[in-house]
């Protein structure tokens, strides 16, 4: 029930596409930013910040806000890429397919954070 069309949102996703290093007046700066693809748009489930329902599903280690549930288990969707949902950016810090279900972990990034990292 929880996956049917009207209680799914959509949400934009980019891929990580590595890093690239940034230069001032022509010289090297040691300073690397990190890139994004294009946003693809998917639909899925977004959990509510509250506690978690089931803590062994991503590990101990993992630390998370929201878990999204996607019914695409074949959505190339992968760690270390973003999520912006209703004007914030999320990390994905976890990805745990399943026979029907798509289980993504994730964190909630800062505002400080995305301000530092473009900066350069």
């Amino acid at each position: 029930m929880r996956l049917l069309k009207r209680n799914t949102t959509v949400f934009d996703y980019r891929a990580y596409a590595g890093k690239d290093e940034r230069f001032r007046s022509g010289m090297h700066t040691g300073v690397m930013k990190t890139e994004y693809a294009d946003p693809v748009q998917y639909r899925g489930n977004i959990s509510v910040p509250s506690g978690t329902a089931a803590p062994n599903m991503f590990g101990l280690n993992v630390q998370y806000t929201h878990i999204l549930l996607m019914g695409n288990v074949n959505a190339d969707i992968r760690e270390n890429g973003l999520i912006d949902w209703r004007g914030d950016t999320y990390e994905i810090t976890a990805v745990r397919p399943s026979l029907n279900v798509l289980a993504v972990a994730l964190r909630r990034r800062t505002k400080n954070a995305a301000a530092d990292r473009s900066a350069w």
